[in-house]
């Protein structure tokens, strides 16, 4: 009969320290973007489609003070 014993307790504190490690790194990255603003991937092509569209004419860049 096999007999063996998987290691119960290396396993849990391995998984604790990966679970520890994805909060520690999700909660820096939330942080820099707080700070810095950075555009996620959907904003940037957002951003950049406006501009585009500007760039053709089809919109207008908003200027203070102007009337349309």
């Amino acid at each position: 009969m096999n007999t063996e014993e998987i290691p119960i307790v290396p396993v849990i504190v391995g998984a604790l320290a990966l679970l520890f490690f994805g909060y520690e790194v999700e909660r820096q990255r939330h942080k820099l973007r707080q700070i810095f603003n950075v555009f996620d991937r959907e904003e940037s092509e957002i951003a950049s489609l406006l501009e585009a569209m500007i760039a053709s004419g089809q919109l207008r860049p908003y200027s203070p003070g102007e009337q349309v």
